[in-house]
């Protein structure tokens, strides 16, 4: 089998606003040690497929954000802007996601999205919290559209992904497993909204390493190992991290390389490949180190 790699794309950098979190910045500062790695083979995104985009967004959706990026610059919320490159860097980043699925089929046992604008807010007919196309669900929906027929996802993020949640909510052939500052931006993820396949644990802002260990040291292995998935897909947002502005977490650099540890450790155990996508992160240096910690995990 082969073994890690990594796709991405320049567009990503042209949809940008100077000023605001979401910027191009981000993505340079997560791919800065990436030539160190010249082990991890790197492929040029490719756009998501019409057929499998409707999968996961409304037409009428995906039409608006495509005029929306035709007019120029301007907000589909008070927090998610668009540019003219937005159009095309969103349905790259979704490609990514089903170019990665394709891979894990070619023999790749790791696989790093290297990609924005983020997924994980986007709802079926709404863009959220700087995400227009719900990259992760893509990933998921193209797993399962390829054969998988088990296909278990993990949210880090310091925000809940409430479009994703949702999109499977009603799927038990998705497993989504979140840790998330709570009561927090989105307002989404309570103990409540558990099921059999959704597995939520809202953490109070100041949550830390020991918090981060007990549920991806110990619940995490037991409902992977529970629900016997196909492929791994990891929403993985750096947000968590103690050094982050934009939210009360207190993830150290130690913790978040064992939350990583974790994704490959399972993975491993259970024969299947890992697909990693970028989501939130908005402290450049945090951003770079987690890069590398994932560059080196998939390297080893």
């Amino acid at each position: 089998m082969k073994k890690s790699a990594l796709i991405s794309h320049s567009t990503f950098f042209k949809h940008n606003l100077k000023g605001h979190p979401e910027n191009a910045g981000r993505l340079s500062a997560f791919l800065r040690k990436l030539p160190e790695y010249r082990d991890i083979t790197q492929f040029e995104a490719e756009p998501v497929s019409y057929e499998t985009l409707k999968k996961v967004h409304d037409e009428d959706y995906i039409n608006r954000i495509k005029e929306a990026s035709r007019k120029g610059v301007g907000f589909l919320d008070p927090d998610t802007y668009v540019n003219s490159f937005t159009y095309e860097a969103a349905l790259l980043a979704a490609g990514s996601l089903e170019q990665a699925v394709k891979l894990t089929q070619e023999g790749y046992r790791y696989i790093i999205c290297a990609v924005r604008p983020p997924g994980h807010h986007a709802e079926r007919n709404r863009a959220m919290g700087f995400c227009i196309f719900n990259n992760i669900a893509v990933g998921a929906v193209s797993a399962l559209d390829s054969g998988y027929n088990r296909v278990f996802i993990v949210d880090f993020d310091a925000h809940h992904g409430n479009g994703t949640q949702n999109a499977f909510y009603h799927n038990p052939q998705v497993f989504y497993l979140s840790t998330h500052q709570y009561p927090f931006y989105p307002g989404t993820g309570s103990s409540k909204e558990n099921n059999e396949h959704i597995l939520n644990f809202p953490l109070k802002a100041g949550a830390s390493d020991p918090e981060f260990a007990k549920v991806y040291g110990e619940y995490f292995p037991q409902a992977a190992e529970m629900f016997e998935p196909d492929i791994l897909l990891v929403s993985a947002g750096f947000d968590m991290h103690e050094e982050d502005p934009m939210s009360e977490l207190k993830v150290s650099d130690a913790g978040m390389e064992f939350i990583l540890e974790q994704m490959r450790s399972v993975a491993d155990a259970l024969g299947i490949p890992l697909v990693i996508a970028l989501e939130g992160g908005y402290n450049y240096s945090v951003l770079e180190r987690a890069g590398e910690k994932i560059y080196r995990l998939f390297s080893l």
